[in-house]
């Protein structure tokens, strides 16, 4: 005759059977996805903190003389490259100067022209004509010339206060 316990001891050792072939199934999956160990994976490093702040460098002479080496050394390098390119610069910048000169030369030439050319129109007897018209400014009629004669005498000439 079954009892109540053996009932329920079949339940659980049936639920223990299939909760054990989960948990081998899950322990395999697990094995499989593993990753092999790291190198080196054992060592542990500590931090040890160090107090530097009672400790005084000693002064170096021979790298105190040797950074003045470099420093002159570098100084000189840069004198030398600076003197090798002035040259070639000062062409340079003479060069723009003569290109500028140029243009401002062209551009004089060109004005120059243009005012030749007005003075031309301006000075020109049908110019001269058209003003005088304008301006009432005709030739004198031959009876309306006088002549003056100068005295000889130097006062003019020498135009002095007695």
């Amino acid at each position: 005759m079954a009892t109540i316990a053996n009932i329920f001891d079949r339940f659980i050792s049936a639920g223990a059977v299939a909760e054990r072939e989960t948990w081998t199934t899950a322990q395999e999956l697990s094995e499989a996805c593993r990753l092999r160990p790291l190198p080196n994976e054992d060592i542990y490093f500590y931090a040890k903190r160090i107090d530097n702040s009672r400790v005084v460098r000693q002064i170096d002479p021979i790298a105190r003389a040797r950074s003045w080496r470099i420093l002159g050394g570098t100084s000189l390098a840069a004198i030398l490259l600076i003197c090798m390119l002035l040259p070639s610069t000062y062409g340079l910048i003479a060069g723009y100067q003569v290109h500028t000169l140029q243009q401002e030369n062209r551009r004089l030439e060109i004005e120059h022209a243009r005012l030749e050319l007005e003075e031309a129109r301006l000075v020109s007897a049908q110019h001269l004509q058209e003003l005088a018209d304008k301006t009432d400014m005709h030739s004198p009629k031959p009876e309306s010339v006088v002549y003056l004669t100068p005295k000889n005498d130097t006062s003019l000439a020498l135009n002095r206060p007695n």
